[in-house]
């Protein structure tokens, strides 16, 4: 069967990641399903050589950097995307965090007689609620909670919606080489090594913050690599050739480093916190992520210490807290309910939608007139 993957980016990676992962585990457990990704993300190409088809439309950014106006861009980008799904025809649609897209451009696909899912990722107080945001996941069959069952709070329409299930955290988990053989390869010597990761390079704001963090790591004597991420432009400012680490994902590598400076982005928290080394976790503004409470949860559950915000004294205060009284974090595994991995758990129940799941649900896709959404029968 078909399976199309809608991921929408803008900053960051979070949408495309968590959809890339869950697209790898479907094709582990059975390859005989097509898949398609269609993304609204500048980021690529991918890096996994079992990735899927895709096709990229561009972002809004893009046109405003090009000198597009917004009714050139949505007139042309919208049918496109239309033309797709009409075209592939996908038995399952899987979107992320926009249940219309952050355009509305999925809202005409709400009303066509195709299964639906879709990924829930923790959001700010009220970024979920309403009758407005309700309404629009009422046509999925199936919504993918990626986090711990009571790990969220979730918006009350959802605690009991049959709808849902939990994952776990749906992160990338691939490399599993021990720490002697990352920094072998990396070429690393004995000094204290500091990954600087936050998040996927398409925030301006990063341009201010980076050099705080660089200085303060090199005043304190600790060897400094930044990931920049795929969206960034190049080379940063202020950095040097031997610093720059454009590795994309970085999870495979996390386990050569001795601490870690990142973003507060649901990816990069659930990674690093995964790795098990030491972290300083800074928040970023964003619409619908909130990114504060989950550096500040972070610092309470005892292996990272939070930046507060993302003022030069925070930085270099946090950067001294990290690293005269470093957290103790211990090595944890990503898990979702079925004690496999959160991608793992989200494949297996999309593919239950579809028929071909190991466990016993096989879930339809009928709209119920009576409760005013799509139930799961």
């Amino acid at each position: 069967m078909r399976i199309l993957f809608y991921a929408t980016n803008g900053l960051g990676l979070g949408h495309v990641t968590r959809l890339l992962s869950i697209s790898c585990a479907v094709r582990a457990l059975d390859p005989s399903h097509e898949r398609l990704f269609l993304s609204r993300c500048e980021a690529g190409p991918f890096p996994d050589l079992e990735a899927p088809f895709t096709l990229r439309i561009p972002t809004t950014s893009r046109a405003k950097s090009s000198g597009l106006s917004p009714k050139s861009y949505y007139q042309v980008t919208h049918p496109l995307l239309w033309q797709t799904v009409s075209s592939f025809d996908p038995h399952l649609l899987v979107a992320d965090t926009f249940p219309e897209g952050p355009e509305g451009e999925l809202a005409p696909v709400m009303r066509w007689p195709i299964r639906k899912a879709f990924v829930y990722r923790e959001s700010k107080t009220g970024g979920f609620d309403g009758e407005d945001t309700r309404r629009k996941l009422s046509p999925y069959q199936m919504i993918l909670i990626a986090h711990e069952q009571g790990a969220v709070p979730l918006p009350e329409y959802l605690k009991r919606d049959p709808r849902v299930h939990f994952t776990g955290p749906i992160i990338d988990e691939s490399g599993s080489q021990s720490r002697e053989e990352l920094r072998r390869r990396l070429g690393f010597s004995d000094t204290r090594t500091a990954l600087v990761t936050l998040g996927g390079g398409g925030d301006p704001e990063i341009r201010t913050v980076l050099p705080v963090i660089v200085r303060r790591l090199r005043e304190r004597g600790i060897e400094v690599y930044v990931a920049t991420g795929p969206l960034s432009p190049g080379l940063p400012d202020g950095i040097t050739a031997r610093e720059w680490f454009p590795a994309w994902p970085v999870a495979p590598w996390l386990g050569a480093f001795d601490l870690a400076v990142g973003s507060g982005g649901y990816n990069t928290v659930n990674e690093l916190e995964r790795s098990g080394i030491p972290a300083l976790l800074i928040p970023f503004d964003r619409d619908l992520d909130d990114q504060a409470k989950r550096t500040r949860d972070a610092e309470k559950a005892g292996w990272a210490v939070d930046a507060k915000n993302r003022e030069r004294a925070s930085l270099e205060n946090g950067i001294d807290r990290l690293l005269e009284s470093p957290p103790q974090p211990k090595m944890k595994r990503a898990k979702g309910a079925t004690g496999h991995s959160g991608a793992r758990v989200a494949a297996n129940l999309l593919l239950s939608m579809l028929g071909g799941s190991r466990s016993q649900e096989n879930p339809e896709s009928f709209p119920s007139k009576e409760a005013g959404h799509a139930v799961v029968r």
